[in-house]
């Protein structure tokens, strides 16, 4: 009976634990959605210590420290996580991009590589190794002058937007009032828009709050302006859920004179239980960009866009695979000239977020192309504008060296960003037939491999290629290898080349 009694109060207290153990992991989730990470990384702790949900609570443990922004142990606890065998492949992906920051690249790329077997997706490398890849990336620089802004505080400005001659940004700095609201999340006050003139951002002037009337209860911006400047696009926090999750929404206001209307009117865009953010509009108010984790896409955060068709905006359209990734896509810009600029953290970079550039061809946008050292570091690069000029303009960053979380810096590129599309075509000299399967090698002068692809089975290949020599070899089993030369006169921005390679058999 002695025994029995025993066991029974062992139950008890079995039980008992059991479920405050729930009742922590609840608490723990809920302190994760309401991204209030180190209350929800302590938690997970001492669940992990115990024993409870062992693969679950390791990789939520990694999770916060990546949204924390701490890549070693980030990195140490999703190797953790990959031990065990009902790993998502997700693991595999966020232990690669944590150890790009740390720019431990060969062996970011060995868990990359597994994660794209595991998804049987692949990488935007042009064929080339992860190793191969960077190299070029670091030997195509153009050149950048950089320099961080004087009106930087300890806090974060991100999002940079031209407006007539005033930059717009967001910030969580401290506001004019002595009482402010604070997010949770990072036990600052929640994010403003601020505003300063171009020709004072270098002098230490203090930017001003921009439009303090249409701020919401919790975080504004990105903003963007239509091209006659009377209607604003904004970012808004919308309240947060039963579950505490909170959603982002953009939402628009209109100017009347000098004034902005103070009621500001949703988009007919977003689903509930998701968000829609960072908006661009194209040049002739046609066309808004924006980024959403609707259904239907290929990752966290997606590119989409919407048309306006008889003053309405249409249903949203995911830009595409060869743009979005299983990564998170985020701050698009539409420059007057077409050109997509965004940052992503699934495409292969230099670490973090790096800033990629899309030229507009008859379908779209070509392959992405990573602007380099200077522009990109293996921080958070993001939130890209340029001036009218195109050669220069503003990004933030919270790279070493900056006053705070997150900088914005001016940079100016030191030569024109100039790319040539080519159009080629491989055929049999012999039979005047597409000539599939081509080994296509890509080089620069000293050797660097720019490129390594095969024909389709049309025999078409394309690829975007600067205004620097190259030298293309076309190769086939059982045929005469050719080459040919392409030279920077012949490449002009958002020039076509147009390239027939016959071959012959040996």
């Amino acid at each position: 009976m002695k025994s029995t009694l025993t066991l029974f109060i062992l139950f008890i207290a079995i039980g008992i634990s059991a479920q405050n153990y729930d009742k922590m992991l609840r608490k723990a989730d809920n302190n994760f959605n309401r991204f209030v990470y180190e209350k929800a990384l302590a938690k997970y702790i001492k669940l992990e210590e115990a024993g409870i949900s062992r693969y679950y609570v390791t990789r939520r443990i990694a999770d916060c420290y990546r949204l924390m922004y701490q890549p070693a142990p980030a990195v140490e606890w999703y190797k953790r996580g990959i031990a065990y065998p009902d790993v998502e492949a997700e693991t595999y992906h966020y232990l690669a991009l944590m150890l790009r920051i740390l720019e431990q690249y060969s062996e970011s790329e060995q868990y990359m590589q597994r994660y794209y077997t595991l998804t049987k997706t692949q990488g935007l490398q042009r064929g080339l190794s992860l190793e191969d890849y960077l190299a070029l990336i670091r030997t195509d620089s153009i050149g950048v002058e950089i320099k961080n802004l004087g009106f930087n505080t300890e806090c974060s400005e991100i999002a940079p937007t031209l407006f007539n001659d005033q930059l717009v940004f967001s910030s969580n700095r401290l506001g004019r009032t002595v009482i402010e609201n604070k997010d949770a999340r990072s036990n600052r006050t929640f994010f403003r828009l601020y505003t300063i003139p171009v020709n004072d951002m270098n002098n230490n002037i203090k930017a001003a709050p921009f439009q303090p009337q249409l701020k919401s209860k919790y975080n504004d911006g990105p903003v963007c302006f239509s091209p006659d400047g009377n209607t604003m696009y904004l970012t808004h926090n919308t309240t947060a859920d039963a579950a505490g999750k909170s959603e982002l929404d953009i939402v628009s206001s209109r100017r009347r004179g000098k004034k902005w209307d103070k009621v500001v009117a949703s988009l007919p865009l977003k689903i509930k239980g998701y968000s829609i953010a960072h908006p661009s509009i194209s040049s002739d108010d046609e066309r808004l960009y924006f980024v959403s984790d609707i259904p239907g896409g290929y990752g966290g955060m997606d590119i989409y866009y919407s048309d306006r068709r008889n003053g309405f905006l249409s249903q949203p359209v995911n830009i595409g695979p060869h743009i979005n990734t299983s990564g998170n896509e985020l701050f698009p810009h539409i420059t007057s000239d077409g050109r997509l600029f965004f940052a992503s953290n699934g495409h292969s970079g230099l670490g973090g977020l790096d800033i990629f550039m899309a030229l507009p061809v008859e379908q779209g946008f070509s392959a992405p192309i990573n602007l380099g050292p200077g522009i990109n570091t293996s921080y958070d690069d993001f939130s890209i504008v340029f001036n009218e000029n195109g050669q220069s303009g503003y990004l933030a960053s919270n790279r070493q060296g900056g006053k705070g979380e997150d900088d914005i810096y001016s940079f100016t590129f030191l030569r024109p960003l100039l790319f040539a599309q080519i159009d080629g075509l491989v055929i049999n000299k012999a039979t005047q037939q597409p000539e599939p399967d081509v080994q296509i090698i890509i080089t620069k002068p000293d050797g660097t491999l720019v490129a390594s692809f095969q024909s389709g089975t049309d025999g078409k290949f394309g690829i975007h290629l600067r205004d620097q020599q190259y030298k293309l070899t076309f190769r086939k089993r059982l045929m005469e290898p050719v080459e040919r030369i392409i030279n920077p006169t012949q490449v002009a921005n958002f020039s076509k080349i147009n390239l027939t390679v016959e071959m012959e058999a040996r």
